[in-house]
């Protein structure tokens, strides 16, 4: 992306294209449906490498856990960053694309079992030993 302050309105096809991904916060929406997007904040960027994957945006509270703890096993016992959006989809970067694999198998059982007690110890289980 850039780090210099774009207008609104300003052409950005030499900063990002259509089918590219990006990590953003919405900071404005017009009555016109408008909207206005910073990457100033630290982790907002274009992304790239690794995968994108869906899930069920009611699902995003389970994937990241109470206090980040699903999030941090899975980081943990995959090597993987790993970016989870409001919106449902999830951003998956690793050393490997076997790595990036099981988190994305992880993620998916997560999503499928999510109504399930005790599932965070049950996913330390699924990932079996460290990445």
């Amino acid at each position: 992306a850039s780090s210099r302050f774009i207008r609104s309105g300003e052409d950005l096809s030499k900063i990002l294209a259509i089918g590219d991904f990006a990590v953003v916060q919405i900071t404005k929406v017009t009555s016109q449906n408008l909207i206005d997007l910073s990457m100033k904040e630290p982790g907002l960027r274009k992304v790239e490498g690794g995968r994108i994957i869906r899930i069920n945006p009611q699902k995003v509270p389970r994937v990241i856990g109470k206090k980040g703890s699903m999030i941090g096993i899975l980081k943990d016992k995959t090597g993987c960053q790993i970016t989870v959006g409001q919106n449902g989809y999830v951003w998956i970067k690793g050393t490997s694309p076997e790595n990036e694999l099981k988190a994305e198998n992880a993620i998916k059982e997560i999503e499928r079992r999510s109504h399930e007690e005790g599932l965070t110890q049950k996913m330390e289980t699924f990932l079996g030993g460290a990445a």
